[in-house]
């Protein structure tokens, strides 16, 4: 009980932050919001989050982890995404504004051609889809190298496999949205300050359980205490793990053309 309750705190607290962030940023050029307002943006939604902690504490004990990535469970996951896009895209979705948690939570859908919230942050007027398309395969291959290497070399966790399906699952959503959709449709509005969709969501709780893990594993004091000479041979190790791989998939592409 007392990690389910820990890490529901977790995920709660966190998201407090980041919106009282939002919150504290937005007052420079407005007046603060009202007390409706504030709560529903801040704690309502934590709320969700600590809720799905929860959850996946209890799952944690209770669901076998498996290796190696579930594509069932991802193929779910990007379906899921991709099936409320086509949905809103066969209506006229620039039309639709519905509130959903007023004042602050609406269904607007708005299309992205950035390809990215990335580059909405970053303020660009122009965005490559290709480019996107390349970036994110080459985040995605190092994100995936890391887990591997983690789960190779340390454990492999409910929180480290729900952290890479999480994350897969908003990468390949990302790349068929640039390559196929000409752009992310994000339809949920937290006003007045961005749209997102379920991709976004995916990426945010795959943040979470990754932070989760490397609390349950006390990794970030082991990083920090770690000496130097173990951290250069660490960062060594994990080079050649890489270059393996690759080493790996070119050895055996020569075999089949063999």
């Amino acid at each position: 009980m007392k990690l389910i309750l820990r890490n529901g705190s977790i995920f709660l607290g966190i998201w407090i932050i980041v919106m009282l962030v939002y919150l504290t940023t937005y007052t420079i050029k407005n007046s603060f919001p009202g007390f409706e307002y504030a709560w529903k943006f801040t704690v309502l939604p934590g709320l969700v989050l600590a809720f799905i902690a929860m959850v996946s504490t209890f799952l944690q004990k209770t669901v076998p982890v498996k290796k190696g990535v579930n594509w069932m469970m991802l193929l779910l996951l990007v379906g899921l995404d991709q099936a409320i896009k086509i949905y809103l895209f066969s209506l006229e979705w620039k039309t639709i504004s519905e509130p959903i948690i007023s004042p602050v939570f609406y269904l607007e859908p708005t299309q992205n051609t950035l390809g990215s919230y990335l580059w909405v942050l970053l303020n660009f007027k122009k965005g490559s889809h290709l480019f996107n398309i390349l970036l994110f395969s080459v985040v995605g291959f190092l994100f995936v190298e890391v887990w591997r290497f983690y789960t190779k070399n340390k454990r492999n966790s409910f929180w480290i496999n729900g952290f890479i399906h999480l994350f897969l699952a908003g990468l390949f959503a990302n790349i068929i949205d640039n390559a196929y959709w000409g752009g992310s449709l994000d339809y949920i509005t937290i006003r007045p300050f961005y749209t997102f969709d379920l991709k976004d969501m995916y990426i945010t709780m795959c943040e979470l359980f990754l932070l989760t893990e490397l609390i349950d594993n006390k990794l970030l004091l082991k990083l920090i205490r770690m000496p130097k000479d173990k951290s250069n041979e660490l960062n060594r190790a994990f080079f050649r793990f890489i270059r393996n791989d690759i080493q790996g998939v070119f050895r055996s592409g020569k075999r089949k053309d063999d």
